[in-house]
């Protein structure tokens, strides 16, 4: 298969996913579309047996399957820019190695619908999240891509290269790689939802979720540097929005004691309340007050 001819590049990171890297490859394989794809398989130097499984794949589907193995453990971002600079698809789709596919015609519709919007960078669906009750509310995007939840399963998106540069140039140290990704889209088009159920997102101890700590205080104080970085090269239509999302993440951070943020990441935290009281001065001063207020 030449590169050129690929309309779909999957990009799949993995370690240590001995007990879910075949359903996950194997969501990939059952996937019937009119147009051809290929999965790029980023092993990340497994201390189990995901590797050998990742070999039997690629030498059993050679026409289907890039395998990308690691000789040392390079880590989740690393990896996933390593194997994303590998895709050459016109869209690019994400699963990780521990979530799966269970629709056939997943990317099949998600093509389709891409082609169909061409003012979309990026489409997603409804998931199946194990133990949980599908929330039909939770993907929804109210004001801001930070109220909805975005599985990396569920995405497809265009591969342009100022996306690509852009996660390269300003994406190292961030931990939530996939939201920072998902903003760069929401710059050069829109962030469109599918009302559907594509796939299965797992929450394993080797998974992104546990891997980041979401919603820990390292989570929380990371998502500075991230708006911060965003903020330097989103264009000016998404800035005056962004700045008062940086400012909500900034002040909930404080919850962890008022001046971890300033040192933390001291540069990007001041430049976030500079920004906030330059555009948005009574949010900023109503949530400083606030937060005065409660630890007094």
């Amino acid at each position: 298969m030449k590169d050129n001819d690929i309309v779909v590049s999957i990009c799949m990171i993995t370690y240590n996913h001995i007990n879910y890297i075949s359903e996950a490859i194997d969501g990939v394989l059952i996937q019937e579309t009119t147009f051809p794809y290929q999965l790029i398989l980023g092993e990340d130097y497994s201390t189990d047996k995901t590797r050998v499984i990742c070999e039997e794949y690629a030498l059993k589907y050679p026409n289907k399957i890039l395998l990308l193995p690691s000789e040392k453990n390079l880590g989740m971002m690393p990896n996933f820019i390593k194997t994303l600079k590998v895709c050459n698809g016109k869209y690019i789709a994400i699963c990780d190695g521990d979530d799966y596919w269970k629709d056939p015609y997943k990317l099949q519709k998600q093509v389709d619908f891409m082609e169909a919007n061409k003012n979309a960078s990026l489409c997603y669906h409804k998931v199946v999240r194990p133990g949980f009750k599908i929330d039909e509310d939770i993907f929804i995007i109210k004001h801001d891509l930070s109220t909805a939840f975005i599985p990396d399963c569920s995405v497809v998106f265009i591969n342009k290269k100022e996306i690509i540069n852009n996660l390269i140039k300003h994406g190292e140290g961030i931990l939530s790689n996939d939201h920072f990704l998902f903003y760069l889209c929401s710059f050069i088009g829109e962030i469109k939802f599918m009302d559907f159920i594509g796939g299965v997102h797992n929450e394993t101890e080797h998974g992104m979720s546990r891997a980041i700590g979401i919603r820990s205080e390292k989570w929380e104080l990371n998502r500075i540097l991230m708006y911060s970085r965003l903020l330097t090269i989103s264009p000016l239509k998404n800035k005056v929005n962004l700045i008062k999302v940086a400012q909500s993440s900034l002040f909930n951070a404080m919850r962890y004691g008022i001046m971890k943020p300033f040192i933390s990441y001291p540069y990007h935290a001041f430049k976030i309340i500079i920004l906030g009281l330059i555009f948005h001065p009574k949010y900023t001063l109503f949530r400083g007050k606030s937060l005065i207020n409660k630890k007094g």
